[in-house]
């Protein structure tokens, strides 16, 4: 698996392979902190990390060693949580659905992303003895925002040579972790008009891991994204607005972002912060920090799964986690 570049999708707001979130501080990859207890904006969002490898979740008789219609199109997911991770059997083309889940929990010490990628081998163990052979497909990876960096770069990197782009970025994302540039594996992605550049970084130490467990796996590597950005590129119609404050709530904290006219200007990892009123706070404080003007048209929203109602100002995005 080569390391990320800056060939991401065009669709994404830098559908960078990798990233962590923390323009304004957070955790540094690798290294998220205990799990906060505050509530979030409606349930926790973890709530199903409590099954463990070799007991299925949810695995549906139809996904059971690919029979049926949906034996074609069908691709794994991991989820790379800080807490836990959860492998997904995907089925379908256009609308993929999930047909068979398993869910695991990290023994305790686990404080690196390297090490939670060692504990996935018996997660997709257990989804290949709920669901039956999964060798040949396609895997993509959501790498949790606790273990990510994110940054947004007000510059067009794209009249720069590819290696000069790389090194800016590179530079941008060790600084805001405190790392030597040659431990971040970054990808990037101008947005439209220009005006900033999306900047997405990983523990470059993870990537041999990964590489190895879908080798193991017989699986052929797919993105390699970070949660929150997977998750705005899912619903970016949705969380359109002139202004815009975007939250991702997870066990170990909160990814924030702002957004104007649909181009993200300013994102932070909020580490053990889960609470709907002190995420407004940060939240009104990231925009301005950014230069957003607040109005009352100014949307506030909160990507949780369905069903879930956080309080106003909040407005929930239903996810597919």
């Amino acid at each position: 698996m080569p390391p990320p570049s800056n060939s991401a999708p065009g669709s994404a707001p830098g559908s960078p392979s990798e990233a962590r979130g923390a323009k304004e501080g957070g955790a540094t990859p690798g290294k998220p902190a205990a799990a906060a207890k505050a509530s979030a904006p409606g349930p926790s969002s973890t709530s199903a990390d409590k099954a463990k490898a070799g007991s299925p979740a949810a695995a549906a008789p139809a996904a059971k060693a690919g029979k049926g219609r949906f034996a074609l199109g069908r691709r794994v997911r991991l989820r790379v949580g800080a807490e836990g991770a959860r492998a997904d059997l995907l089925a379908g083309w256009s609308k993929p659905k999930v047909v068979a889940t398993q869910q695991i929990e990290y023994r305790p010490g686990v404080a690196t992303l390297p090490e939670a990628v060692l504990a996935l081998d018996p997660l997709l163990a257990a989804l290949v003895a709920a669901t039956g052979p999964i060798r040949g497909l396609t895997c993509d990876v959501l790498i949790g925002d606790a273990w990510m960096l994110y940054d947004v770069v007000r510059a067009d990197l794209r009249s720069l040579p590819p290696r000069a782009a790389d090194d800016v970025v590179r530079s941008a994302l060790a600084d805001v972790a405190g790392l030597p540039p040659s431990d971040v594996a970054t990808r990037w992605q101008t947005q439209a008009g220009g005006r900033c550049t999306i900047a997405c970084g990983m523990p470059v130490a993870a990537l041999p891991s990964l590489q190895t467990l879908l080798k193991t796996h017989k699986l052929h590597p797919g993105q390699i994204v970070g949660e929150f950005v997977h998750e705005y590129n899912a619903h970016r119609d949705r969380l359109w607005s002139r202004n815009a404050v975007i939250s991702l709530v997870r066990e170990t904290g909160t990814q924030l972002a702002v957004a104007a006219d649909g181009v993200l200007t300013a994102m932070s990892f909020e580490l053990g912060v889960r609470a709907p009123e002190d995420l407004e706070v940060r939240g009104r404080g990231l925009a301005r920090g950014a230069g957003m003007t607040l109005d009352t048209e100014t949307r506030f929203f909160a990507l949780l799964p369905a069903g879930w109602t956080p309080p106003a100002p909040w407005v929930a995005v239903p996810t597919n986690a």
